[in-house]
C-alpha cells in the first residue's frame, strides 16, 4: 500500500500540468460516485454550473472537472491527453493552459448567454474543444494513426462539428453541452490568430505531400529540419514566449507544410 502511495506521488510530483488536470478529474469522479452511494449530491450543488451561478461564481471553472458518465469521462481525457501532449510539444504547457481554461470560461459564459433548459453545465469538454480547435487551425492535415487506420485531423474535427450541428439542431432547446463547445472553438480561434494572424483556409484543401525517401533527402532539407529541432529544443527548455519573432514565424511556416 505504501508502495502504490509511493508510486502516485511520484507520478503527480512529475507530472505536466495536463496530466494533473487529468489526475484531478479522474479524482472528482470517483469522489462523485461516493457520494452518490450515500445520496449526496454536494458536488453538482456547489460546483456544476447553472443559471443561478452568481451565488457560486467559482462555478464558472469548477463545472469543467466535474464527469457523470465513464464514457463521458473517458472519451474528454483522451482528447484532453491528445491535444494537449501535441501542443506541449510546440508551445511547452503555458500557451496550452491558457487556451483550455479560456476555452472553460468562454464555454460558461456562452452557456449562460443562450442555453434555455433547466440543467446544469458540466465537463470539461469546452476546455479540449479549444486545444482542439487551435490544432486545427494550426495543423489540420496532421495524420492520425490508430492501429492500421489513418486519417487526417481535420476530418476528426469535421465529425466533431457535426454532432454539434445536430444537437444544436436536433430538439427545441439547443443542448447546453453544444452551446459551451461554441465558446470553446472561439477560444480556440482566438488564441491561433492571437498568434499567427488570419488562418490560411488553403491548407484544410490541399492534400498531404507524400514524405520523401529519407535517402533522398536534400542537403536544404536536412538543414530545415535541423533548425527547427533546435527550435523546439529551445521551447521544451524556456517557453514558447522565448523564441524571437523570426523563429515564430519560420516555425508556422514550417507546420504549414
Amino acid at each position: 500500500m505504501e508502495s502504490l502511495y509511493s508510486n502516485i506521488s511520484y507520478r503527480l510530483r512529475n507530472s505536466n500540468a495536463f496530466e494533473k488536470i487529468i489526475f484531478l478529474n479522474i479524482g472528482i469522479y470517483i469522489s462523485y460516485l461516493i457520494l452518490e452511494l450515500f445520496s449526496l449530491s454536494y458536488i453538482n450543488e456547489y460546483f456544476a454550473l447553472t443559471i443561478d451561478y452568481l451565488y457560486n461564481p467559482w462555478s464558472i471553472i469548477t463545472y469543467a472537472f466535474i464527469h457523470q458518465g465513464f464514457y463521458e469521462l473517458i472519451f474528454m481525457l483522451i482528447l484532453i491527453y491528445y491535444s494537449s501532449s501535441k501542443l506541449i510539444n510546440l508551445y511547452g504547457e503555458k500557451i496550452p493552459i491558457r487556451i483550455f481554461f479560456t476555452g472553460i470560461i468562454l464555454g460558461g459564459l456562452f452557456f449562460l448567454l443562450f442555453y434555455n433548459g433547466n440543467g446544469p453545465l458540466i465537463g470539461s469538454s469546452a476546455g479540449a474543444y479549444a486545444l482542439l480547435f487551435f490544432m486545427l487551425c494550426y495543423m489540420p492535415n496532421h495524420i492520425i494513426k490508430i492501429s492500421f487506420i489513418k486519417f487526417e485531423f481535420k476530418y476528426l474535427m469535421y465529425l466533431l462539428f457535426f454532432m454539434d450541428i445536430i444537437r444544436l439542431f436536433a430538439n427545441e432547446t439547443p443542448d447546453g453541452g453544444a452551446i459551451a463547445h461554441l465558446g470553446g472553438y472561439l477560444a480556440g480561434f482566438y488564441h491561433y490568430t492571437s498568434l499567427y494572424g488570419i488562418v490560411d483556409f488553403k491548407r484544410f484543401y490541399n492534400k498531404r505531400r507524400k514524405p520523401r525517401n529519407k535517402k533522398n533527402k536534400s542537403p536544404a532539407d536536412f538543414s530545415r529540419q535541423k533548425k527547427i529541432d533546435i527550435i523546439l529544443d529551445k521551447i521544451s527548455k524556456s517557453g514558447y514566449d522565448s523564441l524571437s519573432k523570426s523563429e515564430k514565424e519560420y516555425l508556422f511556416k514550417s507546420g504549414k507544410k
